[in-house]
C-alpha cells in the first residue's frame, strides 16, 4: 500500500471514528450557519450538502494488490416556485466533485464496481459536473413532470432496498442503476410519473446522446430520440408490500456509436455498428418486503431484475440480479442499512466476436456484493463492503474488492 493510500485510509478510520464519538441528533454535521439556512428555507432555497469517502482494495485477481482512496462531494439545491407564485414548479440542481482514484476496471471487470465515483469522472475536469438541472412541474396529488438535465443514477436512487446511488446501499453500479445499453448516466430529456389507484406509469423521452460533462444542449436530439414506457403494480403478500413493474425502451439512434453509451465503454468493432439503425431493451423488476421493524415502515425484503436487449447495437445482450437487503433486522440498529445480491450479464455477439479477434477472449460477468452500513448518528454513516466477481475478461482470475466508506450529511 502506498503512502497515498495509507494516508487516506488513516484520515477514514480516524475522522469516522472521533466523528463517531461525537453523537449527535442533528439531521446535518454542521450548524445552521446563525440562521443562513433557515432564512434560505423561509425565501424557497434549501441545500443538501454531502461528502462520502471511500477506501477500497484489490486483494485478490490478476494484477490486484492495490489500494485506492477516493470521494465525492455533493450538494443539492432546491428552489421551490411557489416564493414567486409558482407553486407547482420547484427547480433542482445537483453539483457533483470527485477526487481520488478508482479501481473500476481493475482485474478485467467490466461493470463499475464503485458507482458513486463513476460517475461525473474521477480525473481532471471531468470530475466535475452540474449532473441535474432540472424543473418538476406538480400535477395532481402524486402526479410529476421533470425537464432538463437529469441524473439517472439519482433518480434509480429510490428503488427500494437496492437504491442509493452507491453512497448508501450497494456499491456496483448493477445494484445501484443496472446497466442497460440505453440509458446514459445523464440524460437530457423529461419523465413524466403518473399514478393511479391501481398502477404507477412513468414514461421517459431523451436524448439518446449522454449528458455526462455536457449540458445536454450542445446538439440535442441530434443523433435520434428514446422512448421509454414502465407500468408499476403494488401488490400485498402475507400483508407485506411488493412491486412488479414492467418496463420498454427504444432508441432511434443508430449504430455508428455501438459501444459509447456513457455508462459502459468497450472499443468500436468496425463495420458491424453500422448495420442497425435502432435499439431496445426490456425488463422486469420487482420487490417483496419479508419482514417490517414494528411501528415503523422500514424493512427488508427481496428484489430482482430481468432485462434483455436487440443485442446489436446494444453490447448487453442479457442481464439478471437478484438480493435481499434493506433496515437491520436488529430493533436497535433499525436505521443501519444491510444488503446480499448477486448479477449476472451476457454481452452481445459482437462484443465476444470483435474481442476475441484481437486476443482478448470475454466471458459472461457474473458478480456477489454483500455490504453493511452502520448509520451512527442521523448524519454520520460508516459501513464495509466487499465484492466478488468472475470478470468479463475471460483469461483473467476470479477478483475479490474489498471496501470501507463513510458518508457525512453537512
Amino acid at each position: 500500500m502506498n503512502r497515498k493510500c495509507l494516508f487516506g485510509l488513516v484520515f477514514f478510520i480516524v475522522t469516522s471514528t472521533s466523528l463517531y464519538a461525537q453523537k449527535s441528533e442533528k439531521d446535518t454535521s454542521t450548524s445552521n450557519f446563525k440562521g443562513f439556512r433557515d432564512r434560505m428555507s423561509s425565501n424557497g432555497i434549501s441545500f443538501q450538502p454531502r461528502l462520502t469517502l471511500f477506501q477500497q482494495n484489490f486483494v485478490k485477481g490478476t494484477n490486484s494488490n492495490n489500494s485506492v482512496f477516493a470521494g465525492k462531494a455533493d450538494l443539492k439545491i432546491f428552489f421551490n416556485g411557489a416564493k414567486i407564485g409558482l407553486k407547482r414548479l420547484t427547480l433542482v440542481t445537483q453539483l457533483e466533485q470527485n477526487f481520488g482514484q478508482s479501481l473500476n476496471g481493475s482485474g478485467g471487470v467490466a461493470i463499475p464496481l464503485n458507482t458513486a465515483t463513476t460517475f461525473p469522472g474521477i480525473s481532471g475536469a471531468n470530475a466535475f459536473d452540474i449532473t441535474s438541472l432540472y424543473f418538476i412541474y406538480q400535477f395532481g396529488q402524486k402526479n410529476t413532470l421533470l425537464f432538463g438535465k437529469i441524473n439517472v443514477i439519482d433518480l434509480a436512487a429510490s428503488s427500494l432496498y437496492s437504491g442509493g446511488a452507491g453512497i448508501t446501499s450497494f456499491w456496483n453500479m448493477n445494484f445501484a442503476a443496472p446497466v442497460s445499453g440505453i440509458t446514459p448516466a445523464y440524460i437530457f430529456g423529461t419523465v413524466a410519473s403518473i399514478h393511479t389507484k391501481a398502477f404507477k406509469y412513468t414514461f421517459m423521452v431523451y436524448d439518446p446522446v449522454s449528458a455526462v460533462n455536457t449540458s445536454g444542449l450542445e446538439s440535442p436530439f441530434s443523433q435520434g430520440i428514446t422512448f421509454s414506457a414502465a407500468i408499476e403494480k403494488k401488490v400485498q403478500i402475507g400483508g407485506l408490500p411488493g412491486s412488479h413493474a414492467l418496463k420498454a425502451s427504444y432508441s432511434t439512434q443508430d449504430g455508428t456509436d455501438l459501444y459509447d453509451l456513457g455508462d459502459i465503454f468497450f472499443p468500436t468493432p468496425g463495420s458491424t455498428a453500422n448495420l442497425e439503425d435502432s435499439r431496445y431493451y426490456f425488463s422486469y423488476r420487482f420487490t417483496q418486503q419479508l419482514g417490517k421493524i414494528s411501528n415503523s415502515d422500514k424493512g427488508w425484503g427481496l428484489f430482482g431484475q430481468i432485462g434483455v436487449s436487440d443485442g446489436n447495437p446494444n453490447p448487453v445482450d442479457f442481464g439478471a440480479l437478484m438480493g435481499i437487503g434493506g433496515n437491520s433486522f436488529f430493533k436497535s440498529r433499525s436505521e443501519d442499512k444491510w444488503g446480499l445480491g448477486i448479477y449476472y450479464y451476457s454481452f452481445s455477439r459482437p462484443v465476444d466476436e470483435f474481442s476475441a479477434a484481437n486476443g482478448i477472449p470475454l466471458r459472461n460477468e457474473t458478480g456477489i456484493e454483500m455490504f453493511y452500513e452502520f448509520q451512527i448518528n442521523k448524519w454520520l454513516s460508516l459501513g464495509g463492503n466487499t465484492q466478488y466477481i468472475v470478470p468479463l475478461v475471460k483469461n483473467n482470475e476470479n477478483a475479490i474488492f474489498l471496501g470501507l466508506r463513510s458518508s457525512i450529511a453537512l
